[in-house]
């Protein structure tokens, strides 16, 4: 067969596959450009593009990144222009120079710099503007081992003691994630966005109190409001009590929380996204077995989110990996794989993990469960199926078929210290 001619067989296979493909492409950028007004970065809009393709089939990294460079190429020659002429009101490029971070950055009086530069304002103003220069204008990256501390500590070292570097990596990463955030509130004021939802990043690096924060919607109008009165006030304990630090991880409405605003410790890496309006998952949040105060804390927790936040934590776990980069984690999968595969019907890997994305990304019922260590899981049950993800770490720690009935399942996880509440 001539290697540079197609098989006539793959050929009519593609010709009955291709129909498909292309509707769920057609459906997923239709949906991404008729809510266009909502992005106010590229990297809004190729998240939400992402998200949406694979609702319609499952895309293995290479191709996402890929699709993400040719994503790039296409804004950068010419949805940039085009989208700006149709929304010139809602649509920003938020990319280089960060513009709104930097006009935020030169308005702003102070906001934890006072904790290093106390009493000299002339100081505090240069610090703004050395951020809004080199970190905003310039695009310089920010993290350990990057050029910019040692320029930082240069000029600026000797106001903070000890002149070390994680003390100024602190200030560095908290305050500039300050003012891009701030400046992307400003972007969606602008564009007139209501409503801004929390992104807590969701990696192994993610600690709990921001995780507790992670998916929560707030107004627009409202952050704005605080963002103004830290731009023009110069009372030190009324900057503390609109924008305090947050050292515990939080519960109760997303409206009585302590602040709305990231980051809300230092190197929070904590951002706000445009939240835009989409269905909901039906969730109802009931108790499963007998009343432990465990279980009574889940309750209350979640009884207190609104349908569309508890809807964005249980998506968050579609970012969920099985490995996280972490070698005893690879070694993990791979006797998961081994122990259960035989019952599952999956020959490798792949399939494996391919199954258990199948089963969070549809499932019939989601619960989540307190283990006795304290960490927390969410069990994404699909038939007979259960794929288990930790809401510690985003890691999936396993899937298996199950034995018997699920409500048996949760008994006996009950009978070992197990606090479990169904959200779906």
């Amino acid at each position: 067969m001539d290697p540079y001619r197609p098989d006539p067989e793959i050929e009519r296979v593609l010709k009955l596959v291709l129909p498909s493909l292309n509707e769920g492409l057609k459906s997923a950028f239709e949906y991404v450009f008729e809510r266009s007004k909502y992005f106010v970065s590229f990297q809004d809009l190729v998240s939400i593009l992402l998200s949406k393709l694979e609702e319609k089939m499952r895309l293995p990294d290479p191709v996402k990144a890929k699709l993400y460079e040719e994503l790039e190429r296409i804004y950068n020659n010419s949805v940039q222009e085009t989208i700006s002429e149709i929304f010139q009101e809602g649509f920003v490029d938020f990319r280089s120079p960060d513009t709104r971070s930097i006009e935020y950055a030169l308005r702003l009086h102070d906001f934890y710099l006072g904790k290093f530069f106390q009493g000299d304002k002339q100081v505090r103003k240069r610090v703004l503007d050395w951020f809004s220069e080199y970190y905003l204008r310039e695009g310089n990256p920010i993290g350990r081992g990057q050029k910019g501390v040692k320029e930082f500590l240069r000029q600026f070292g000797h106001y903070i003691k000890p002149q070390v570097e994680w003390k100024a990596r602190q200030i560095i990463d908290t305050s500039v994630n300050f003012l891009r955030n701030a400046g992307k509130i400003k972007t969606l004021q602008k564009a007139r966005i209501e409503h801004y939802r929390w992104d807590a990043t969701n990696d192994r690096l993610t600690c709990k109190i921001c995780r507790s924060y992670d998916g929560r919607i707030f107004k627009t109008a409202e952050a704005v409001r605080i963002l103004d009165i830290l731009e023009t006030t110069q009372d030190p304990e009324l900057i503390r009590e609109l924008k305090p630090f947050v050292n515990k991880p939080v519960k109760g409405p997303s409206d009585s929380l302590p602040t709305k605003l990231p980051p809300i410790h230092p190197h929070c890496r904590c951002r706000v996204v445009a939240h835009y309006l989409e269905e909901a998952l039906p969730v109802s949040v009931e108790p499963v077995g007998r009343g432990t105060m465990e279980q009574r804390e889940l309750l209350e927790e979640f009884r207190a989110l609104k349908s569309e936040e508890i809807t964005n934590k249980v998506k968050a776990h579609l970012g969920s990996s099985w490995e996280r980069g972490e070698e005893h984690q690879k070694k993990n999968v791979f006797l998961h794989f081994e122990k259960h595969a035989k019952k599952l019907g999956v020959n490798s890997i792949e399939e494996y993990k391919a199954l258990a994305y199948k089963v969070i990304k549809e499932p019939d019922h989601v619960f989540v469960q307190k283990e006795p260590n304290g960490e927390r899981v969410y069990l994404f049950v699909k038939g007979d199926l259960v794929a288990i993800s930790s809401d510690d770490s985003l890691l999936v720690k396993s899937l298996y078929k199950l034995k018997f009935p699920i409500e048996e399942w949760l008994k006996d996880a009950e009978g070992r210290g197990r606090a479990t509440i169904k959200i779906l």
